[in-house]
């Protein structure tokens, strides 16, 4: 038996997430990125930034948290996603994640959404789509 696909087009999910500059260490260190600009305040006051960013990796893996586990959730599978990084999040910030289906494939129970990552000022800091596969 199927399970019903009752997605509809503008439906969506958002949550803020204070990014902690201990959430940022903890996150080079797992994944090896260890770059200056996220991680070494002294060396990121002397860039074009002029403080530590959160990595683009990163913010990624909150658009992850919301598919997998708010919307649609869990057991959905992450096919695709493209971002598009418009400009840094600085690290002990608040960010506000947001997706929106924007598309709804219901005979291959996949669906397009927008995903989106603002910044405590409203700024659009990141800006793609997400493709997913929502199995019975």
């Amino acid at each position: 038996m199927t399970s019903e696909f009752s997605y509809q087009i503008g439906e969506g999910f958002s949550f803020e997430k204070y990014v902690s500059a201990e959430d940022v260490k903890h996150f080079a260190e797992v994944v090896g990125d260890l770059n200056p600009i996220h991680i070494d305040a002294e060396f990121a006051e002397r860039s074009f930034f002029k403080e530590r960013i959160v990595h683009g990796a990163f913010l990624a893996g909150l658009i992850s948290k919301v598919l997998g586990m708010d919307f649609p959730g869990q057991g959905t599978i992450y096919i695709s996603q493209n971002s598009f990084f418009k400009r840094p999040v600085h690290v002990d910030t608040t960010v506000k994640v947001e997706v929106k289906v924007t598309e709804v494939m219901a005979e291959k129970r996949r669906l397009v959404l927008d995903t989106t990552i603002l910044n405590e000022k409203d700024e659009v800091c990141l800006a793609g789509s997400a493709t997913v596969w929502i199995p019975e």
